[in-house]
């Protein structure tokens, strides 16, 4: 069972492929075991999306809104300080914002990075990720 994952966020890789999902790994400095345990990937995955949101931002492209929105308003503070957005800024207002700077780094990632699985894979791992930042926080 994932720490920081839900069953039902663990059931959308299931089925994701292996090679794209070391290739995650592999973009955030994980290492990666002969035989993989999903579960371990992910949690440190989830971790490491973290470090590098403190120490870079974080990519978002207009795709991830819904996504940024359907979190509760914490956990949209958790995620927006990464970017440089402060916590108490209102709602609506940090997932433009989130937007903003977020498609500066999208853009950075593809010149710089264009293989990387981040951007692909941030929008699945936002709900787990903020939670993961609001219980560091507490």
């Amino acid at each position: 069972m994932s720490i920081l994952l839900t069953p039902e966020e663990m059931s959308m890789f299931r089925n994701a492929p292996e090679d794209e999902l070391v290739d995650l790994a592999v973009d955030l400095d994980i290492p990666v075991p002969e035989e993989i345990d999903l579960v371990g990937l992910l949690d440190a995955v989830v971790r490491s999306l973290a470090a590098l949101g403190q120490r870079e931002g974080l990519p978002y492209s207009p795709y991830d809104e819904g996504d940024l929105e359907a979190l509760a308003p914490a956990e949209l503070g958790a995620i927006a300080k990464l970017n440089g957005i402060p916590a108490d800024t209102e709602p609506k207002m940090q997932v433009t914002a989130l937007l903003k700077t977020g498609k500066k780094i999208y853009k950075q990632y593809r010149k710089t990075r264009p293989k990387s699985q981040i951007p692909m894979y941030l929008p699945m791992l936002l709900a787990p990720l903020a939670r993961h930042l609001v219980g560091q926080s507490d």
